[in-house]
């Protein structure tokens, strides 16, 4: 009798322990599945310190990689070099938001140091700048392959979208008091990931600004802005940056800059809305992971 009550007892705890292992391995399986999904990996924007310019690296969650301006010279190379392992030798696109020497003055030196497989332009020509007839012959040759902005387009990378936004049409066909201004030429595009967003708008001044109000008021509406024109007074109008209402603010520019950038008005403006405002001169590169939640973080 004693025995058949061991046996019992024994077959018990068998069957408890086949059921706890079996628990136990399915809590680990679905665990690894939760962190395997998008929704939980990170897309990291890495907003670079290049001094007075204009340079952001985009790590999407498969990790292909855009550059958005490449700084006014050579320094984006030691730039990237801060947020790209040696190893990483591959860019999938870079994007010229317009044809100014602070946002695209280190473009040759990015296509000479990197396999670049999309360039994303708004079309300008300059015809007549020496320097920009050897950055379009560049493109020519690199062998990426050139994508003109000429119509509002939205863009699938990874778990993310991209609304290209401006130009939305030919630029010998938008109207003359923006084609006036190379600086409201520029690419306007707003990042979508895991419900959070970033608009960036080059150096989109007063005119654009009203312009997307117009046009694009819906879409404004961004957790992250990168600031406009580096601040400056001739851009980030109350209307605009309401409609827009950033938790965070970035502002490219250049320490003790000649221009007065950032414009003071604009940072009271700012702080008015409650952003947390991001400078590279004050706070050197600034890191934003996006998930679930918003991360950002400075480098000094």
């Amino acid at each position: 009798m004693r025995l058949k009550y061991l046996l019992v007892i024994f077959l018990l705890f068998s069957v408890f322990g086949w059921y706890w292992h079996l628990q136990t391995l399915f809590k680990i399986n679905l665990k690894t599945e939760v962190l395997e999904t998008p929704n939980t990996a990170s897309l990291i924007v890495n907003f670079l310190d290049v001094g007075q310019g204009d340079a952001t690296l985009i790590k999407f969650p498969n990790n292909e990689k855009m550059l958005v301006d490449c700084s006014i010279d050579s320094r984006i190379l030691s730039a990237l070099g801060r947020v790209m392992s040696f190893s990483e030798k591959t860019i999938d696109y870079l994007v010229i938001t317009h044809p100014d020497s602070d946002h695209y003055g280190g473009c040759i030196d990015v296509l000479n140091r990197y396999n670049i497989k999309n360039i994303v332009y708004n079309g300008l020509q300059k015809s007549t700048d020496p320097f920009w007839q050897e950055f379009w012959q560049k493109i020519q040759t690199s062998g990426a392959k050139y994508l003109e902005i000429n119509k509002p387009e939205v863009w699938e990378i990874s778990s993310s979208t991209i609304e290209w936004l401006y130009p939305d049409k030919e630029l010998n066909q938008i109207n003359s008091v923006l084609r006036k201004k190379d600086n409201n030429t520029s690419l306007i595009f707003k990042l979508n990931y895991a419900s959070k967003s970033v608009l960036f708008v080059g150096d989109a001044e007063n005119e654009l600004e009203q312009y997307l109000l117009n046009n694009y008021q819906a879409k404004l509406t961004s957790n992250i802005l990168k600031v406009g024109h580096h601040g400056s007074a001739g851009s980030s109008g109350i209307l605009f940056l309401e409609a827009v209402s950033p938790e965070f603010a970035v502002i490219s520019v250049g320490k003790d800059n000649t221009f007065g950038h950032p414009s003071l008005r604009v940072l009271k403006k700012l702080e008015r809305l409650k952003s947390k405002i991001f400078r590279t001169d004050l706070n050197g590169d600034i890191e934003c992971k996006i998930g679930r939640e918003i991360n950002c973080t400075a480098n000094k």
